[in-house]
């Protein structure tokens, strides 16, 4: 019965079955990785102590600990700790439904903008891809950056006439109002299709009359959209830049000139790695089928290469300029345009296999074949055994810690686990006079180095002799270390203690150790 079920489906039928299938497996695996309840790593909780010690409007001042994000995203967060609590499931519950809401807006885009074989496709990746899909369970406005910018596109894209309805002009102006404020990259989308469309249009090329009704209907909806991309950049965006380390941070990731090329390669082969999330090989197979997908377009629809286009090419302006770096997460708007193109190179591959010569066609196959099948089984085994995608694991280090605590007990918390012990503590309360933080500054966050081993054996040194001297029960708390490193540092415990104890989990461990001796 399912046999001829299957075997009646029309092709179109396939295709829509098939995107369906992909849609639900994007759904699953975000929601595995939501309700895998992960720690707090340490980005998301120096956000978290910012929206714990903040009220609203101190929400617009620049963020402690080298932070920001949009004011609407940060009033959502603050409103869903202050209404459920500020544990994981309250602080990504935004992240989510905007992860969530990207997967809906994503099938309905690839309606307009693909055909055939293309479409479950580019779903379909668009749901696996790692880190799309895991910025839908982070405390960081990453994932609503690509929801907006996709409802951006689909209502401006909308709007390709010289006389829109006051309906669409006015849904354009106080979506892209509401968006300035929710994500920063908005303005490329708003900057971008907009820009398409008068280059569609060709406004220069009509009637004077036909001109000014154009500039009557157009020129309130810009006004709307810079007064308030004026009152954000003044308000928030300048203090950020100005009162925190983030504008030094980018410094390096801006190209030195504008005829940069290096720089632009570069950054066009860390796209398919960082932010769209293909493993190698695989990120250099992308690259080929994306430019094969351009190619492609630009023969069938220059107008539809242009729409897809141009969110790239004012983000790119923006880094030229020095404004915005075009790198990594903060660039994962992106990733949905760039998936439709892409997967028309992977359709063209697929089509090809049979022609000759054989040996190009097979090739082609190969190619195609990974491009789907890595990311896919990647997904599909974060979806089953999401604790795979756990790292900086420190809450399960302190609750240990507070199950077995013995009055008498001290505690010595290394650099890298402060700020999450910081967090944290305000859940489990123990006592803050007989915990420790390490006082070492610069210290190698991944990896420590000769010098960073001798100066934190210098102060267990002293903190033997002091502070946690003829303690028979001190808890050591370590976090963000590589493998070799955290060993290193263990090994500098052992001779300074007698290890009684070690619990380990991903990217932290805790000891029990006895300083009388």
């Amino acid at each position: 019965m399912l046999t001829k079920t299957l075997k009646s489906l029309s092709q179109e039928r396939w295709l829509e079955v098939t995107s369906l299938l992909g849609l639900g497996i994007g759904i699953l695996m975000r929601l595995s990785q939501y309700f895998s309840n992960r720690s707090l790593w340490f980005d998301e909780v120096a956000l978290g102590l910012n929206l714990l010690d903040r009220n609203y409007l101190e929400l617009l001042e620049a963020l402690d600990y080298n932070q920001a994000a949009p004011p609407l995203f940060l009033w959502v967060e603050k409103f869903a700790i202050d209404t459920l609590g500020s544990h994981e499931f309250a602080l990504r519950l935004f992240p989510l439904l905007g992860g969530l809401l990207s997967l809906g807006l994503f099938y309905r885009f690839t309606q307009q903008f693909t055909q055939g074989w293309g479409r479950p496709i580019a779903i379909l990746l668009f749901s696996v891809l790692g880190y799309i899909a895991y910025f839908s369970t982070e405390t960081k406005p990453y994932s609503w950056d690509v929801a907006i910018a996709l409802l951006l596109f689909m209502v401006l894209i909308s709007m390709d006439t010289l006389k829109p309805s006051l309906r669409k002009l006015s849904m354009a102006g106080m979506l892209g109002i509401v968006s300035i404020w929710l994500s920063f990259p908005s303005i490329f989308i708003l900057a971008g299709v907009e820009g398409a469309n008068i280059l569609t249009l060709q406004p220069w090329k009509i009637s004077w009359q036909s001109l000014k009704e154009f500039l009557l209907r157009r020129i309130p909806l810009y006004g709307v959209w810079i007064g308030s991309f004026v009152g954000l950049y003044f308000g928030v965006i300048s203090k950020a830049l100005s009162e925190t380390e983030l504008a030094n941070s980018w410094a390096g990731r801006y190209p030195d000139n504008f005829w940069d090329i290096v720089w632009l390669l570069d950054s066009f082969g860390r796209f398919f790695y960082r932010p769209l999330g293909f493993p190698s090989p695989t990120d250099g197979v992308a690259m080929v089928a994306f430019v094969t997908g351009c190619i492609l377009l630009y023969r069938r629809s220059k107008r539809r290469l242009l729409y897809l286009g141009s969110p790239f090419i004012i983000s790119l302006i923006a880094a030229f300029l020095h404004k915005y770096p075009f790198r990594e997460r903060l660039i994962l708007f992106l990733t949905p345009f760039a998936l439709i193109l892409l997967s028309e190179g992977i359709v063209f591959w697929l089509e090809r296999w049979k022609q000759k010569p054989r040996i190009l066609g097979v090739i082609s196959l190969i190619m195609a074949i990974t491009m789907i099948f890595m990311p896919l089984q990647r997904g599909l085994r974060v979806t089953i055994v999401p604790t795979g995608l756990h790292f900086d694991h420190v809450r399960p280090t302190i609750e240990y810690i507070d199950t077995h605590w013995q009055s008498g007990d001290k505690l010595y918390v290394l650099p890298g686990a402060q700020l999450q012990f910081k967090f944290y503590n305000r859940r489990f309360e123990l006592p803050t006079s007989d915990i420790v933080l390490s006082q070492l500054q610069n210290i190698g966050i991944w990896k420590v180095s000769d010098e960073d081993l001798e100066q934190h054996y210098r102060e267990l040194r002293t903190l033997k002799t002091t502070e946690l001297q003829n303690k028979k029960r001190v808890w050591i708390l370590l976090a963000r270390k590589r493998a070799e490193s955290e060993e290193a540092i263990v090994e500098q415990l052992n001779r300074l203690g007698s290890p009684l104890e070690r619990k380990q989990y991903p990217g932290a461990m805790v000891g029990l150790y006895d300083f009388s001796s």
